[in-house]
Parts: structure tokens; C-alpha cells; sequence
């Protein structure tokens, strides 16, 4: 067995009073903090058994809590910020921007915050409770579906469009969702702008196209084929429908002439009577 001298005694009951004393302080600290700052801090450390409890027993008068953020962000915003989706949605569901619009000092609200940190689904889930908030920019001229374009949200972006969206929406400096996505590397994103009319030929305020904006080669190359496949695409369904138009108009035509009423009506007395 180790052999412990008076000595190492007293230097172990010194450490176990200062740890206690810690302990204490520390519990103590959270205790002592503002209802307000227990909330900010429970929705950075994704404690939502807090939140609720702050809530329902009514320690909160607004679940909003704006006044306790540096960027002047409200709960809902931090919540979009670092990701706390089942925090967002409790929020949401307590009415949280039902009556106002959070925004910070840059213009900034939840579905661009979300969708420059790549938190997809808190921002469809506030756009579908807020969509008109669709049409909101910051002060850099940047909305929720630039960000969305950057990131490669293609639900976020579709929903947008669905929704009365401008896929050419420009930012301060004149980029396009398209420009975005192209000097993001975004692929898939790409594809779906093109498809849903974005315009590649458009330059931003230093006279760069979504082309010359490429991150690199192979995406200035993809641009260009899409471009092609999409206009064959389009030329070809417009023949169809041509062809499709002339044949109905020539079939509407003998169904209007006397001769073929009489050949219709010959033949189908024919048939009647063999």
C-alpha cells in the first residue's frame, strides 16, 4: 500500500477544499445570471430542456431576448446562426417573429443567416412560416437565395422561385445566385438556376459574366454545356409544339369541311348497315 505522509494529507484536503470552493462558484455563478442570460446561453449550448423550463415557469417575459446579443440578434437568430434546429422550431412554434421580423443592424434576418451557415432546414422551415420574407436584402444587397445560391441549398432555392423569387437577384455588387454558385464551385446549383431561367449572360458591376466567375475550368466548361443542353432542350419542345399546333389546325380544318363530313358520314353509314 502507498505510504502517505501528513504532508501529502494536507496538500490533498488544500486541493479537494479549492475544487469545492470552484464547484460552488461556478453553480453559483449560473444561478445568479439573468433569466435573460440563461436563455441566451441555453440556446448556444443547445439546452432546450432549459429554454422550456425558463418559459413555462415564466421567468421570461420575451422569448425574443434582442438586448442580449452583440450583433443585436434575437433568439431565434442565434438559434439559426449555430445550427439549433430543434430550438428554432420550439421558437417558432411560441410565436417568435409573429409579430415582428427579426433584423440585425446589417439588415440581416433568420433565413440569411441560416442559409449562410448552411442550416437548411431551419430556413425553410421559417420561410414557410414567414414567405415574405423572401424578398428582404441586407445592406449588402444580399438576400436568403444569394446565400442559398453560395452554399448549394437547392431546396432553400426552388422554394424561393416557387414562391415568387427573383433568380436574378442582385447583390451589391451585381452578382446573380448565379455567380455565386458558379465561383462556389455548386454544380447541382447551377443546373437548377439555369433550368429555372437564371441568365448567364448578365455581368456584374466589374463586367464579369457567372462564366468569367467560374471557380475553375471544369466549371466554366459545365456552365457552357448546360447552357447548350438547356437551349437544344427548349428549341426542340417549342418544334414539338409547332408540329403538335400545325397538326391540330389541319385536323380542325377537315373536320370543318363539307367533303369530309360526307366521307365520315358515308362511312359511318356504311358500317351501320353491313
Amino acid at each position: 500500500m502507498p505510504h502517505f505522509t501528513l504532508a501529502d494529507l494536507d496538500l490533498y484536503f488544500i486541493i479537494a477544499s479549492i475544487s469545492s470552493m470552484t464547484s460552488s462558484s461556478v453553480l453559483m455563478t449560473e444561478f445568479r445570471q439573468l433569466p435573460a442570460q440563461r436563455l441566451h446561453r441555453a440556446i448556444l449550448e443547445d439546452d432546450i430542456q432549459t429554454i422550456k423550463w425558463l418559459v413555462d415557469t415564466k421567468k421570461i417575459d420575451d422569448v425574443c431576448n434582442k438586448g442580449m446579443d452583440d450583433n443585436g440578434w434575437t433568439s431565434l437568430m442565434l438559434a439559426a446562426r449555430y445550427g439549433r434546429h430543434d430550438i428554432a422550431a420550439y421558437l417558432m412554434e411560441l410565436g417568435h417573429d409573429d409579430e415582428a421580423i427579426s433584423i440585425d443592424a446589417m439588415g440581416n434576418t433568420v433565413p440569411m443567416i441560416s442559409a449562410k451557415y448552411k442550416h437548411e432546414d431551419i430556413c425553410l422551415r421559417y420561410l414557410q412560416r414567414h414567405p415574405k420574407t423572401i424578398s428582404n436584402v441586407n445592406c449588402d444587397g444580399s438576400s436568403a437565395i444569394n446565400w442559398a445560391a453560395q452554399n448549394g441549398l437547392d431546396r432553400v432555392i426552388d422554394w424561393i422561385l416557387d414562391h415568387g423569387g427573383n433568380v436574378n437577384q442582385r447583390d451589391i455588387e451585381g452578382n446573380t445566385p448565379l455567380h455565386h454558385a458558379a465561383s462556389w464551385n455548386q454544380s447541382s446549383t447551377v443546373n437548377l438556376l439555369l433550368e429555372r431561367d437564371a441568365q448567364p449572360g448578365l455581368k456584374n458591376h466589374k463586367g464579369y459574366t457567372a462564366i468569367e466567375y467560374a471557380y475553375s475550368s471544369s466549371m466554366d466548361k459545365h456552365i457552357r454545356e448546360t447552357v447548350i443542353r438547356l437551349q437544344f432542350k427548349k428549341q426542340h419542345k417549342q418544334s414539338v409544339s409547332s408540329t403538335l399546333s400545325t397538326a391540330r389546325s389541319r385536323t380542325s380544318a377537315d373536320s370543318q369541311s363539307p367533303l369530309s363530313s360526307s366521307k365520315q358520314l358515308g362511312s359511318i353509314s356504311t358500317d351501320q348497315f353491313r
